[in-house]
């Protein structure tokens, strides 16, 4: 497992490749409103410069209230340098109303209200409103609940598929709903937080280079081994959740277990055409859809209830060629560790056979010397030693003893002829007439 400790990354609205793939899936998954819906066209407008604003704050909490002291702060950005210029402040009247005057128009500047409402802070930019006199800016009552939280849809998508590498790039979009009348905000305070207090999503196992991005309001995302969790406020209302990782693979496969905490209304994968296979449970058939031109595998589940776990499994993903193993194997140092092992095995083989050669050789030496003495030597040595006797050069226990150890070392030296050891000891044990 690739192990990784806990990162906070500040989480940026949608933007770049990564809104353009999202649009994608989006128009193509997601969303089947017609105009005017979910998903569908909006209206840009330029902005009219206007020296007034006027607005009021809202609480969209059934039964909540709009606190007295409640600020709304203006800000002036400048957009080439994308830097708050200056701000004003005014507090809420008791029906809530608002207003800010004198503005003076700038090329180049633009305006944006915020209601500074704690962890919560709706605003509004009014680069495309019409109408600087009717601005609304809802707020909620907070709520550390999860309960409201459910996903509409789990797209994953495996975009990209190194086959030399075995990594596969994946970009996943989550449409998510707060269907509660409260907005979420995690107790950052509580020294029992836990990922489990928090919005959570599990990654496959040894991802890498994630990156996370939300039209939620501005919030932190801490990285952890399993996946990460995020503390962006999730006021009631649709947002869509953007995530974009590695994943390396071993072989052609790897397993996800996708694990679902607040359900989902749709669960679906995409793979490149002849990319391999994907399976999960609850899954349909594959079928092959067409975006942009590309032709994608495209499976799906429906109806996962909160705390169900999905196993994806990936198969028959591109593996690198022959070429390509052995290019991978000389650009690193394995090659340099191969030949050391290959060069200390056949050393050792050498060795071995040079020991065996030895032993063989001595043997066989031996046997030859054990002949040689049974036919010859044990047979002089036995006369030298009857001679040394007869001169008294040495006692009859000594010489009793000594010969009969060459008389035994005679025999088992020489089976094939006891009967000639044994009448020359008789003889030689025969006194002189």
């Amino acid at each position: 497992m690739n192990h990784r400790s806990p990162l906070v990354h500040k989480t940026a609205p949608l933007a770049g490749p990564i809104r353009w793939l999202s649009i994608l899936l989006m128009s193509a998954f997601l969303f089947s409103s017609g105009p005017g819906g979910p998903g569908g066209p909006s209206t840009v407008h330029a902005q009219s410069f206007q020296n007034e604003i006027k607005g009021a704050v809202v609480n969209g909490t059934e039964g909540g209230i709009v606190p007295a002291d409640l600020e709304v702060i203006l800000l002036t950005v400048d957009d080439a340098a994308g830097q708050i210029i200056e701000q004003a402040t005014t507090t809420v009247g008791a029906d809530g109303t608002f207003s800010f005057g004198n503005l003076i128009s700038s090329p180049g500047i633009t305006f944006r209200v915020v209601a500074n409402a704690g962890d919560y802070t709706p605003s509004i930019d009014l680069t495309n409103v019409d109408d600087w006199t009717g601005i609304e800016l809802t707020i909620y009552d907070q709520t550390t609940s999860l309960d409201g939280i459910k996903f509409n849809s789990y797209i994953m998508w495996v975009h990209t598929i190194d086959a030399q590498a075995r990594e596969a790039g994946i970009l996943t979009v989550v449409s998510l709903s707060n269907t509660g009348q409260k907005v979420w905000v995690p107790d950052l305070t509580d020294p029992a937080l836990t990922g489990l207090d928090l919005l959570r999503f599990n990654l496959p196992e040894g991802f890498y280079d994630l990156n996370a991005e939300s039209g939620l309001p501005n919030g932190n995302i801490l990285t952890i081994d399993t996946g990460f969790a995020m503390t962006n406020p999730i006021p009631p209302g649709d947002a869509a959740i953007l995530m974009s990782y590695t994943v390396p693979y071993s072989g052609s496969a790897f397993d996800f277990e996708l694990k679902l905490p607040y359900g989902a209304d749709l669960v679906r994968v995409l793979l490149p055409d002849g990319g391999g296979t994907v399976t999960g449970t609850g899954f349909k058939p594959t079928e092959s859809v067409v975006i942009d031109d590309s032709v994608l595998q495209s499976t799906d589940g429906n109806d996962y209830v909160a705390g169900n776990v999905v196993t994806i499994s990936f198969t028959g993903l591109p593996e690198p060629s022959f070429l390509q193993s052995l290019s991978d194997f000389f650009q690193t140092q394995t090659y340099v560790i191969a030949i050391i092992w290959g060069v200390g095995i056949a050393l050792l083989g050498i060795l071995g056979y040079a020991l065996y050669s030895s032993r063989k050789k001595t043997g066989r030496g031996a046997e030859a010397d054990d002949e040689a003495t049974t036919r010859a030597d044990v047979v002089a040595e036995i006369a030298l030693l009857d001679e040394d006797f007869e001169a008294g050069e040495i006692d009859e226990d000594e010489y009793r003893d000594r010969r009969d150890e060459l008389k035994q070392l005679a025999l088992e030296l020489d089976d094939a002829a006891p009967a000639q050891y044994q009448k020359h000891t008789e003889e030689s044990r025969e006194p002189e007439k």
